[in-house]
């Protein structure tokens, strides 16, 4: 008997090592010591125009999202406490205000007022695939088809009788875009959630001020731009082209990107905190891009914590109330025990 206690008395002070060895509260912390998984370049989701011409478009990897940031939470499957990434995105349609600062995006700054436009693949997708153009002076996303329009092409949509795409002006493709969602409603989806599209955006913009452009949750493909100063002539960069090698035809990125990729998948080696960033100038306008990747691992930077570890909150009110909770001293417990326990990773108050 007295052997028995004892082995369950060690079982008992391991649980306790195992769940409480965590040396920080709980909760989400600024991340630090980052570790991207590969982020790439690449040509991608080509598709033709109304008279049947390529449209080559540079894909990124990542989507478009606010703050990276570590949560520290104990795992029931591992019985441990871990560090893993998770995001925030800024949520414009409630009045958030700001510029994305990882993941895919491409920001415009002229040098001289004119009018851009920006080739662009949009995804197809559910409510979270949306397309904003935000001006980085204020912040703000512009209106579609009252700050900008779109026009283009719809997946599916081809020519009567052929597989040649049907084009849409900016006009037909707001009434398409209003006829699938109701007009006003869901402003920032350039898609659906059957059919991807792929065409211009146009927007006035102003000398020295900034224009991001990017899906949330999704990448958005580049297609290059052309901007057109006020008064002055059309420049134009493309972002992919065709090259003749031989007796083969070979689609390949442009320089600004190419000069930062190790090899042909265009897996990148200029990652920095932010992601692969590649800048550039043309004569009239200067352009950052960033393609960011799912981060492989992060740290917690436990001097800066996000939210608190602590919330004064009911076992009903976290999540799964049939895991198992523990005290503080890593023994279980049931839901009538009263002060600090965890559950499902989360430290709060059972009164």
């Amino acid at each position: 008997m007295l052997m028995k206690k004892i082995f369950t008395l060690i079982a008992m002070a391991f649980v306790a090592i195992s769940v409480n060895a965590q040396e920080h509260e709980a909760g989400d912390y600024a991340a630090k010591n980052i570790v991207w998984k590969d982020i790439t370049w690449k040509n991608g989701n080509n598709k033709k125009d109304k008279d049947d011409n390529d449209l080559l478009y540079l894909m990124g990897t990542g989507n478009g999202y606010a703050t990276l940031f570590a949560k520290y939470s104990f795992s029931e499957d591992k019985g441990e406490w871990q560090t893993t990434p998770d995001y925030s995105y800024i949520d414009y349609e409630n009045g958030e205000i700001g510029l994305p600062a990882y993941g895919l995006y491409y920001k415009f700054t002229p040098k001289v007022s004119g009018s851009l436009r920006v080739g662009v693949w949009v995804n197809k997708g559910g409510d979270n695939r949306k397309v904003f153009v935000v001006k980085a002076s204020d912040g703000k996303p512009l209106t579609p088809f009252v700050d900008y329009t779109f026009d283009g092409y719809i997946n599916g949509k081809n020519q009567e009788g052929t597989s040649i795409p049907l084009y849409y002006n900016a006009t037909e493709f707001k009434a398409w875009r209003d006829e699938q969602f109701g007009e006003g409603v869901q402003p920032y989806r350039l898609s659906t959630g059957g059919a991807a599209t792929w065409g211009w955006i146009t927007l006035n913009v102003e000398a020295g001020d900034s224009y991001c452009i990017y899906q949330q949750s999704s990448q958005l493909g580049f297609g290059g731009y052309e901007f057109t100063p006020t008064g002055g002539t059309a420049e134009t960069y493309p972002a992919c082209y065709k090259e003749q090698v031989g007796e083969e035809t070979k689609i390949k990125i442009a320089a600004e990107f190419a000069a930062v990729v190790v090899d042909e998948t265009g897996k990148a080696t200029n990652v920095t905190d932010k992601g692969s960033v590649v800048t550039f100038s043309t004569a009239n306008m200067d352009v950052e891009a960033v393609g960011g990747a799912e981060p492989q691992s992060v740290e917690a930077d436990f001097d800066h914590p996000i939210s608190t570890g602590i919330e004064d909150i009911k076992a009903d009110a976290i999540g799964n109330t049939n895991a198992t909770v523990y005290n503080l001293s890593g023994q279980k417990v049931d839901k009538s025990y009263k002060g600090i326990v965890i559950q499902n990773g989360r430290k709060f108050v059972n009164k």
